[in-house]
């Protein structure tokens, strides 16, 4: 189970970094002295919920690009602790109807 609790993390830090990347991409003639970038509402809402720390605390404090990273592995890691303890009696056999 701690080998899958892994996975989750390690899958929400791919996809904040996948994020990183994406944004790095797109705004780099911004940063380069290129015209701005303005996101579409689309993409703001697939990063509200693929990377929650955005609406948790991003957007009332400076988080760096690797410190999100590690804040949406955390998160990942916690919805898959929470996913595992709910498939656990599942998966043990145990969970059985009673006559």
């Amino acid at each position: 189970m701690v080998r899958r609790i892994g996975y989750w993390g390690l899958a929400g830090a791919g996809v904040a970094f996948f994020w990183f990347v994406f944004f790095v991409c797109l705004t780099w003639s911004a940063y380069h002295d290129g015209p701005g970038f303005n996101f579409s509402p689309a993409i703001r809402t697939m990063v509200d919920i693929t990377a929650p720390i955005r609406p948790l605390l991003g957007q009332h404090h400076a988080i760096t690009w690797y410190w999100s990273i590690v804040l949406n592995a955390t998160i990942y890691a916690l919805a898959g602790l929470a996913v595992e303890m709910a498939w656990l009696p599942f998966r043990m056999g145990r969970l059985t109807a009673r006559h």
